[in-house]
């Protein structure tokens, strides 16, 4: 795969703000709290002050859960823009209001390779997870999350160090689930 595989093929990439920047073909696609069983506990709620941006949610919604797709394709959303503009907080409420829509929710910090390392093995913690006898590294959560025959949604949030290549390599393998990444970059 081309090194700006997962960038170049996230369809609808969206600016913060809202501002379109392209459309490309998909080729293929504070406070802890619970909010369903297969919701990674301890995701921070959006914040209370969060407001607006419901063009950008709306855009999220509408390709994620497309209908017209008749295939179960794993579907790449970029949102980016410069930092300190929401990007994380759109994530949240979007995931938030999508909740039921999703079986498990995996938000990691991708801002270091360390970061994403540690968000994969305390996935390795969870008690769906722990059932399928993870031995606790990276690796064996990617392995799992692939496996998932449910929709689910990785959020990797801060990918603004790891080139596109690096960040594919704590993709789960198979086709399906839903990526979400948020950066300053192109």
């Amino acid at each position: 795969m081309s090194e700006a595989h997962v960038f170049q093929n996230a369809c609808g990439t969206t600016q913060a703000d809202g501002k379109d920047l392209w459309q490309i073909q998909i080729i293929d696609n504070g406070n802890a709290r619970t909010m369903s069983d297969g919701v990674i506990p301890l995701m921070p709620n959006p914040s209370n002050q969060f407001t607006g941006r419901t063009e950008v949610i709306s855009k999220l919604e509408r390709h994620f859960f497309n209908t017209s797709d008749s295939a179960q394709k794993r579907k790449f959303f970029l949102l980016h823009g410069m930092g300190g503009i929401g990007k994380a907080q759109i994530c949240l409420k979007f995931v938030e209001g999508m909740s039921d829509c999703f079986s498990s929710v995996f938000l990691i910090d991708a801002s270091s390779v360390g970061t994403i390392t540690q968000g994969l093995k305390s996935i390795c913690n969870l008690p769906a997870a722990q059932s399928s006898r993870l031995d606790g590294s990276p690796e064996s959560a990617l392995h799992w999350i692939g496996l998932l025959k449910e929709k689910y949604a990785m959020v990797f949030d801060n990918a603004d160090v790891l080139s596109p290549a690096e960040l594919e390599g704590y993709l789960p393998p198979g086709r399906g689930g839903n990526i979400l990444i948020t950066t300053v970059q192109i």
